[in-house]
């Protein structure tokens, strides 16, 4: 293969990509074309190496800066970690030594800065902005950031998490209800130099919601916008919003917020869900109550979808509706009420590309406070996921943390590492049944990370966090996507003129 010593090469996620931004290119003059010749020395101009600089987007307050609206009174804490060395299996990291820095995104000064894999590094976030998380060199691999907030007292009763991730052309999100004072709020953030226009496209159990609203929505560039799904439907009882950005790509995440006339029902984030496919899993849902699993149909045509649930002892039938028809371009909610109180898994199937998410509720009576949670499908686990953990605590006592795994296809043998406070690491090896689940608590740790030694089970995972007072329960649930932890480098081949 030859290259020009001016020739370009491009960095692009590989080996765990979707969880940071790597960029890299060099210019050239000439024609070229993508691809390595037959005979390509792939040891000089291609193949992975590790990488050396890794961003994630944090959404920053999402009940803050709607247009028209009062601000909520909700602050949120951003924390992140580097995954720990035991996390990072047959991975060597940068010679030179790296820090992580939690940034606001249009500039400014460090917020927190860290120099040590394992330690924990934090921020706290009052005003409507978003915040850039940047690992480099040794600090760049592995890193994982999420942002977490608790309300005890008041209308904004809830407990939220989400994760910090890249931005994305093309993205799902499912959340939301129609009931009266019920809200949900898209956070589009763009960490890019110019702006981009954004198309929404709301689906709905009668299909696609017809409305000029969502659509050339401006997102400025390294900034944020924040969208009102209510204004293109405030009655659709189980909306799925499609993200579709041009221009450049978003960071998108939608917040669910439910004030039931003058009680505090809840809040909220959904994350992105895997991309439209036959086959999607669902870890971490965290049964104690009322739940649903919705299904979303992008195609035209319909789609017949089975789902089941993943238990400790195995796959399980759902107790109705386990086979149902859904039309192309809607939305299908299966109640998941009667299955018995626990964390599993659930599989969607069906004959067409299909988006998945779920619910769960936290709330005793009509009269009382509740909270509730959303999961999202996640792709399986392909190199090292984990996350920071929130360190909140409700009425003196800290928060109730566990991580919920999935294994699909087959069995899987599983590591889990966690550091403590001092950035200590600690691993428990664990063997996930095929087509089952199983939890692990997590008390006493600032962060987690999982990664498969062996199987050839698809795995998953998610961390439910969860507490009560004497008003009642509150749940969040975080799905955990890879960690970046090599690049690819493509070479580009001299075409002759």
């Amino acid at each position: 293969m030859i290259v020009s010593p001016k020739g370009i090469v491009r960095a692009v996620l590989a080996a765990g990509g979707g969880a940071a931004l790597v960029y890299a290119a060099v210019q050239a003059p000439g024609a070229v074309a993508l691809g390595p010749s037959s005979n390509a020395d792939t040891s000089r101009d291609g193949g992975t190496r590790t990488v050396r600089s890794a961003a994630l987007v944090c959404p920053g307050p999402e009940l803050k800066g709607l247009p028209g609206i009062d601000d909520l009174p909700v602050d949120v804490t951003v924390a992140a970690s580097a995954a720990p060395v035991r996390a990072l299996t047959g991975l060597s990291l940068p010679s030179q030594d790296g820090t992580f820095s939690l940034t606001d995104l249009d500039g400014g000064s460090a917020r927190a800065k860290t120099t040590a894999r394992g330690l924990v590094g934090q921020a706290q976030l009052t005003k409507p902005s978003a915040v850039l998380v940047r690992g480099e060199q040794s600090m760049a691999p592995g890193l994982a950031a999420a942002q977490s907030w608790l309300v005890t007292e008041g209308d904004h009763r809830g407990l939220g998490m989400t994760s910090c991730g890249s931005p994305s052309a093309d993205a799902w999100l499912i959340a939301g209800a129609g009931a009266a004072g019920r809200q949900e709020r898209l956070v589009l953030t763009n960490p890019g130099e110019n702006p981009v226009t954004v198309d929404l496209t709301l689906h709905g159990a009668k299909g696609i919601v017809d409305s000029p609203v969502g659509k050339g929505i401006v997102v400025p560039s390294l900034g944020r916008t924040v969208v009102l799904l209510d204004s293109i439907s405030g009655t659709e009882g189980s909306p799925a919003v499609h993200v579709v950005a041009q221009g450049g790509e978003v960071h998108a995440v939608l917040n669910d917020y439910w004030l039931d006339g003058s009680i505090a029902a809840g809040s909220d984030d959904a994350v992105a869900a895997a991309a439209p496919s036959r086959d999607q899993v669902i870890p971490a849902v965290a049964l104690a109550g009322s739940a649903a699993l919705r299904v979303v149909v992008p195609g035209d045509g319909e789609g017949v979808v089975q789902a089941r649930a993943l238990t400790p002892s195995g796959p399980r039938a759902l107790p109705k509706d386990g086979v149902v028809r859904v039309a192309g371009g809607s939305v299908r909610d299966i109640s998941l009420n009667g299955l018995p109180a626990g964390t599993y898994g659930l599989q969607v199937r069906a004959d067409v590309p299909v988006v998945a998410g779920a619910v769960v509720q936290r709330r005793t009576a009509a009269t009382a406070v509740g909270d509730f949670a959303w999961t999202a499908s996640t792709p399986a686990i392909r190199g090292v996921a984990g996350t920071p953990l929130p360190s909140q605590a409700i009425a003196g006592k800290p928060l109730d943390r566990s991580l919920a795994l999935t294994s699909s296809g087959d069995t899987a043998g599983v590591e889990v590492v966690t550091t403590d406070a001092s950035g200590k690491a600690s691993s428990r090896r664990l063997t996930v049944g095929a087509d089952s689940s199983a939890t692990v608590d997590l008390t006493g740790a600032t962060s987690v990370w999982v990664h498969r030694l062996s199987g050839k089970g698809q795995v998953r995972a998610g961390v439910v966090v969860g507490g009560s007072d004497a008003k009642g329960a509150l749940v969040t649930v975080l799905p955990l996507k890879d960690a970046v932890l090599r690049t690819t480098n493509v070479g580009l081949l001299e075409v002759p003129q």
